[in-house]
């Protein structure tokens, strides 16, 4: 069947017939030249001035996001016998298809061009498959560790860079209103903003987190957030989210399970509450920088684990592969999804009745997402796994500092055994940064 492609360049009425076959011939060769191409680094300051275009906008990202999807199928793509592991051979085809929707769809058409956009966001949604994947690798010892980190650095890197351009244009192209500085901050919002406040967001990862551990435990230490003297910044409220409940999992966890090891038989929810020492999270802005701490008393990192901690294949809790109450790995713990597994799930059963690393596992083949649909129609076996547990996906620490570091910022722990930890994040609050993109990993 011939299809006709309209040139871009030149004479806009010129049109090229193509035989299906031959158009994904082209498109096929064009994923391996545009992965040699170098990305166009950029700023969340330059991001945001983006904003008093679209046109410019859509044009930026007609020609910017097929370089980065093509960078990444090439990745996967040199990855060993990719074709003969399942779970990447999924991911490499989603990213094939969405680079050629790119290179086919047309940025003049508005209407069409953000449908397509939003079309591609969802099918990318999910992270679980590709880190499935990478843990295939380390388990048949195709590849060693250090080379699964860096290969999850990059491509993650490139994840975020797309989403927060595809976020920006979207909410450019909803129409919505200026953010009033005044108003809470939105935790799950994925696109800039301009006045993202580090306080309200330390205060929301606290509620959700303390109602995760009441969740699964039954018991939470309390999470006290101080404010001294933080100031809104330029940021993406989604990242500082994720960065700050995944340190405060790690926080609560590790309190409970030091100062509960050995509970009294008959102990009741509130007399557990009791023993435990607080969460601290203390919350500054400083020149051109947002800082913020979480201390807690959790017993500290043993000393010879520390160069573990920032291990994609690193976890003290038992392995699991599908998060429940979140999208995906480098997703931020949803409030709602929470709420939705109290009223299926009931009372709590005890911890033990569950088996995370091999019920998960069958949970991805029937829910690989983590939609309120398929939550919703999940069955026994399904609604059990909504009560997620704290730790056990092994991504946490690594994702959260790569966010903070692409970001320009930093995640860094400092520990004192058989006592605590203390986690220190600092952020970019100029939104200057320029990102910085590996060639190679």
């Amino acid at each position: 069947r011939g299809l006709s492609s309209k040139r871009r360049k030149g004479d806009d009425n010129e049109e090229v017939f193509l035989t299906h076959a031959r158009l994904e011939q082209l498109l096929e060769a064009e994923i391996t030249i545009l992965g040699l191409r170098d990305c166009r680094p950029m700023t969340l300051e330059m991001i945001l001035n983006s904003t008093r275009d679209a046109n410019d906008m859509s044009q930026l990202l007609h020609e910017e996001l097929p370089v980065r999807y093509a960078q990444r199928i090439n990745m996967l793509e040199a990855l060993p016998n990719w074709h003969k592991t399942k779970s990447i051979e999924l991911v490499r085809n989603m990213y094939v298809q969405s680079f050629k929707e790119l290179r086919l769809a047309d940025p003049t058409c508005p209407e069409e061009f953000t449908r397509q956009l939003r079309t591609i966001k969802t099918r990318h949604l999910h992270t679980n498959l590709l880190v499935r994947g990478l843990k295939e690798y380390a388990a048949a010892e195709e590849l060693g560790e250090v080379e699964i980190n860096e290969w999850l650095d990059r491509f993650f890197v490139l994840r975020v860079s797309t989403n927060m351009l595809i976020s920006h244009y979207l909410e450019i192209m909803g129409g919505c209103e200026q953010v009033d500085p005044d108003e809470e901050v939105n935790p799950y919002q994925s696109s800039i903003n301009p006045h993202c406040h580090p306080y309200r967001i330390a205060r929301h990862a606290a509620v959700v987190i303390q109602k995760l551990c009441q969740q699964w435990y039954g018991c939470s230490p309390e999470i006290v957030v101080e404010d001294a003297g933080s100031k809104p910044f330029p940021f993406v409220p989604r990242y500082l989210f994720y960065i700050l409940s995944e340190l405060l999992k790690n926080s609560v966890r590790a309190t409970i399970e030091r100062h509960l090891e050995k509970p009294r038989p008959g102990m009741t929810p509130e007399e557990a509450g009791a023993r435990l020492t607080p969460v601290h999270v203390l919350v500054c802005s400083g020149a051109n920088v947002s800082s913020i701490r979480i201390s807690d008393e959790g017993g500290g990192i043993p000393i010879d684990q520390m160069s573990h901690v920032w291990s994609y294949l690193y976890t003290t809790a038992e392995p699991i592969s599908c998060p429940l109450t979140r999208e995906s790995v480098d997703a931020p713990t949803d409030l709602r999804m929470l709420e939705l597994g109290d009223s299926i799930t009931g009372p709590p059963e005890p911890a033990e009745s569950l088996d995370p690393s091999t019920d998960s596992l069958r949970m991805l083949e029937g829910c690989t997402g983590s939609s309120l649909t398929s939550l919703a129609d999940a069955d026994e076996e399904q609604r059990m796994l909504l009560r997620s547990p704290l730790a056990g996906l092994g991504c946490g620490l690594p994702l959260s500092r790569l966010y903070a570091q692409y970001l320009g910022g930093d995640v860094t722990l400092h520990t004192l055994p058989r006592y605590g930890a203390d986690a220190f994040v600092y952020l970019n609050s100029l939104g200057n940064h320029c990102e910085e993109l590996k060639r190679r990993v």
